[in-house]
């Protein structure tokens, strides 16, 4: 089952998921076959499935149960249509088979996520991605505690910005450098906000 983050929405991240191109360079594409595809945690398998694959199609066959009922059998094709590279070859996507609200979806995309019944796409379960439900206060202390790493130094936010690494071009340093600062002053005022939307509620709730 999805786990959920502070808004309720279920992440892209806590789902199982099944990606084309990853069976495509596995071989599994090639021609007509079975196969099992399984998901483990902490080195344990958790769930699995038994795939039917063909060029155009792959039919997936496993079991699943929704809010604790019966367990019943479900039989899934998902289409896949291919296009070609620009250097040549081949890449294989999967079309979206689901229909949300009445509406057939047939989007084409490479990951299909486990969020219900039915494997779909993102958008038809409105997943959103962990990122996206972080704070503006963490996403901007990430992004200039990444850059601090990059560039050889600490990501500590008391010590200096560090220096120009040997054999870096100055436009390059200078670029990460304004990049830097402006993730920092988007952690500070996100963190202010932060500090101000708790002391509004302390104070209504007192």
């Amino acid at each position: 089952m999805p786990r959920y983050s502070g808004s309720g929405k279920a992440t892209v991240e806590s789902c199982r998921s099944i990606n084309v191109l990853d069976w495509h360079q596995r071989g599994y594409l090639q021609f007509p076959r079975w196969f099992s595809w399984a998901w483990t945690q902490d080195g344990e398998g958790v769930a699995s499935i038994n795939v039917e694959s063909r060029r155009g199609s792959v039919t997936l066959k496993y079991r699943s149960r929704s809010c604790g009922g019966d367990w019943c059998d479900v039989e899934h094709c998902i289409p896949i249509v291919w296009s070609s590279c620009r250097f040549g070859g081949e890449r294989p996507w999967f079309l979206c088979s689901v229909a949300s609200n009445g509406v057939y979806c047939g989007r084409r995309v490479i990951k299909l996520y486990g969020a219900g019944r039915l494997f779909a796409c993102r958008r038809c379960y409105r997943l959103t991605y962990t990122s996206q439900q972080e704070s503006a206060h963490q996403r901007g202390l990430w992004k200039s505690q990444k850059i601090r790493m990059k560039l050889g130094g600490s990501a500590s936010m008391l010590d200096d910005f560090p220096d120009k690494p040997k054999g870096m071009h100055w436009g390059t340093y200078d670029r990460l450098r304004r990049r830097h600062d402006a993730a920092e002053e988007r952690s500070t005022f996100g963190l202010i906000g932060f500090v101000e939307r708790l002391g509004r509620r302390t104070s209504r709730s007192s």
